[in-house]
Parts: structure tokens; sequence; C-alpha cells
């Protein structure tokens, strides 16, 4: 992954995340540099809308100012839930169910 972020890089100065399923994700940012952030075990029920999940959540935490590392956190965690539920909308947490998700240190 870190050598697809640096060919992004080149066409994109900001910040970069690339997803890789089961094995997380890795985002860059200027200059603050590399967080990776392994995906959350869980046993998946459906995965139908998991990426979708995951762009939505972190694009919350990036409206709210989060840092890198927590905006990752975040959408790994949502849609680690979401791949435990059936149905693209239906299994859809909300922020509440994430975060008590994220307490329990399923991480």
């Amino acid at each position: 992954m870190p050598r697809a972020i640096a060919s992004l890089s080149k066409l994109c100065r900001g910040t970069i995340v690339v997803t890789s399923g089961l094995k997380g994700s890795l985002g860059y940012e200027p200059p603050f540099g590399y967080i990776s952030q392994k995906a959350f075990k869980t046993k998946a029920v459906d995965t139908t809308g998991a990426g979708d999940v995951f762009h939505g959540a972190y694009i919350f935490g990036l409206l709210k100012g989060w840092s890198l590392k927590r905006r990752l956190e975040l959408a790994s965690a949502a849609a680690a839930i979401k791949c435990t539920r059936p149905g693209g909308r239906a299994g859809i947490p909300n922020l509440k169910q994430v975060q008590s998700f994220l307490r329990k240190g399923c991480k």
C-alpha cells in the first residue's frame, strides 16, 4: 500500500487513504506521515455496502475535524459492524453503536 500512496501523492498533495479489506487501511497525511488501521475481526454476514459505510464514517470524522487516526478507526469500526448485519442499508450502524463497539475494546 505505501507504493500506491506514493504514486497517488504525485497527483494529490492532500490526505490519501487506501483500503484493503481484511488487511485494514493505510492513510497518509502531510506533514504527519502514515497511519495504519487494522481491520476489526468480526463474523461477516453481509459485506454489501461496507465500503460505502467506511467512506461515510470517514467523512463524518473529517467534517468534525478529527485526526486521521481517529477517522480511520471510526470508519473501520463502522464498516466492521455493517458486515455483521444483513442488508446494504439496514445494516448501517449509528454513531452510538460504533462508539460502543470501540469502547468495548473490539480493536
